[in-house]
């Protein structure tokens, strides 16, 4: 990926998108798989009750990703997380400042306190470049099955803007016919010499076009037709044609929606059959009928514009077997069997849709981290309003000339408050570095201009004069945390972690000395060095809850990595 993509990429959670389709496509198939199961327990039903199913799981599946905008209420722990698929332990090529750990303006030490968000990615993330390129993948599937519906809907408009109101012949038995099947909306017939069979035309205003010349066609012949596309419009098969489309457009990948869409073709299809035999049509004639239809056309597949064509939608011999047997119940007005395996798949799949397939205390660890960051933003908010009353009674006993100090030294930290902690940092360090006697800024001038080892020299010499009480250049453990800060910001982990050392090997007492060099370890792919680092931090200072909090990544980025090394060995 260039950088111009990589660029607007990467402020996209690509992982949690995933992580939903994932999520979505899996309850699908279940759907899918359930709805399959309770057709064929209902095939001593008509088609119209089986059809109902299908077509009450097309809703379903198109609902169900408004089931993620609620919480799961329950969890099924069977697949690991997105963001895990790629762990391989803790990685190397991005450094992470934990997020609650806030460094102070003035010395650099680390805070374990909650604060805001610090970090600074470098490197390249593989794993997200492949999260971004699947969600795109699927994006243009979904674009050009809609774009397929959208091409059949100009090429029908196309096809009724050419046609010629039918032959009176037509427009009389249009009438009766729809009298029959208690068809009371008004239907539009046309004709048109550039179909071979009649089609059905539109989803909200549906139109049948039948073949110029096809008023000479034998009454009984036409009647089948009419039937046959009156029954297809009575059913509302045009809109439920949108919904398979648009179904398929969301699920294009899995087979399984694919192969629901087709078995409610198919039933839909077997329902009009059914309305036709129920008009009075003789099954062998009917069946008869057909044959020679899909004879005159030549090919099982139509143009893409049409709904379906007479003799398509399903496997013309399993139509015809269907038609030509008489224990199969054809009463379409019987939908209790339907309604009643509808209910069902509903209280299968309403549970379903408000659970969790992912092996992840997520949400609930969001939800306590929310309820934390609230009590502890109360908690600052009382804080502050009490340091404000402080403030107020020591500026009342100030002069006029101490006041207007004070109050541009609070106005600068609050400005300093409002900064991320790589400026912060970078701030503080520009302060550092004007002072002549501060060893850290020495030791920098030394790390840039003669290179690591000869910096590392000369803090072993300042810091053994240190110990003998030389005073021409002074130690503080905050400038040493910034100088390491200021290299780990800038990706140079090799000077961070000497830096950090050196702070250790000054300050041992001090566990924030440990917890920022834990940092630097960890920055640096050596994770257990990390661990023990974090673990000694956390010892020496219990409150230390950024360490606790570090700790745990660690473990569980650990513990995935060892189920990815057994998988790999089993494979």
């Amino acid at each position: 990926m260039n950088a111009g993509s990589s660029g607007w990429l990467a402020g996209v959670h690509w992982a949690g998108i995933l992580g939903l389709v994932l999520d979505i496509s899996i309850k699908a198939a279940l759907v899918c798989a359930i709805a399959g199961l309770a057709t064929s327990l209902m095939r001593r039903a008509s088609a119209n009750a089986r059809s109902m199913v299908w077509v009450f799981t097309l809703v379903v599946l198109l609902a169900l990703p408004l089931g993620r905008f609620v919480s799961p209420i329950w969890n099924l722990p069977v697949i690991p997380e997105v963001e895990s698929w790629f762990a391989r332990g803790v990685g190397t090529e991005t450094l992470v400042i934990p997020e609650d750990k806030t460094i102070d303006a003035q010395d650099g030490i680390g805070v374990a306190t909650q604060g805001p968000a610090a970090t600074a990615a470098r490197g390249a993330d593989s794993a997200g470049v492949w999260q971004a390129w699947a969600i795109l993948a699927w994006l243009a599937g979904a674009a050009f099955t809609l774009c397929w519906l959208a091409v059949r809907t100009a090429l029908g408009r196309r096809i009724i803007e050419r046609c010629e109101a039918a032959d009176e012949a037509w427009a009389d038995l249009l009438g009766e016919t729809a009298a029959r099947l208690g068809l009371e909306r008004r239907v539009r017939l046309f004709e048109s010499c550039e179909i071979g069979a009649a089609v059905t035309v539109g989803a909200i205003n549906p139109a049948i076009v039948v073949p110029a010349g096809s008023a000479e066609w034998p009454a009984a012949k036409r009647r089948y037709i009419l039937s046959h596309e009156l029954a297809h419009i009575k059913r509302r098969d045009g809109l439920v044609e949108v919904l398979a489309i648009v179904v398929k457009s969301v699920y294009w990948f899995n087979p399984f929606v694919w192969l629901a869409v087709k078995a409610a073709r198919i039933e839909r299809e077997r329902d009009c059959d059914d309305a036709v035999l129920n008009a009075g049509a003789r099954p062998s004639d009917y069946a008869m009928f057909l044959m020679d239809i899909a004879a005159d056309l030549g090919t099982p597949r139509g143009p893409a514009w049409q709904l379906s064509t007479i003799s398509q939608g399903s496997n013309l011999k399993e139509r015809i077997m269907c038609i030509l047997d008489p224990k199969i119940d054809r009463n379409r007005g019987r939908r209790r069997a339907g309604v009643v395996s509808c209910l069902v798949v509903a209280a299968i799949v309403l549970p379903l849709s408000l659970s969790g397939v992912w092996r992840t205390q997520a949400q609930a660890q969001e939800k306590c981290d929310k309820e934390k960051k609230a009590a502890e933003l109360e908690k600052k908010e009382a804080a502050l309003r009490e340091h404000e009353e402080q403030l107020k009674i020591k500026m009342e006993g100030m002069s006029a000339e101490e006041r207007e100090k004070f109050k541009k030294e609070l106005k600068a930290k609050k400005e300093m408050s409002k900064l991320g902690a790589e400026e912060k940092i970078k701030l503080s360090w520009e302060k550092i570095s004007e002072n002549e006697n501060s060893a850290a800024a020495l030791i920098h001038d030394v790390i840039e201009k003669k290179g690591l080892e000869a910096g590392e020299h000369r803090a072993q010499v300042l810091a053994e004069k240190k110990s003998a009480d030389n005073d021409r250049y002074y130690f503080k453990e905050g400038e040493i945390n910034t100088l390491g800060y200021l290299y780990l910001f800038g990706g140079e982990i090799k000077k961070a972690v000497s830096v950090f050392k050196l702070n250790v090997h000054l300050y041992p007492d001090s566990w924030n000395a440990y917890d920022s060099l834990g940092e630097a370890m960890l920055a640096a792919g050596k994770t257990e060095k990390a661990r023990a680092l974090y673990e000694k931090s956390v010892a020496m200072n219990p409150d230390n809850e950024n360490g606790k909090k570090m700790l745990a990544k660690i473990d569980e980025k650990s513990g995935l990595a060892k189920v990815h090394e057994s998988v790999e060995e089993d494979e």
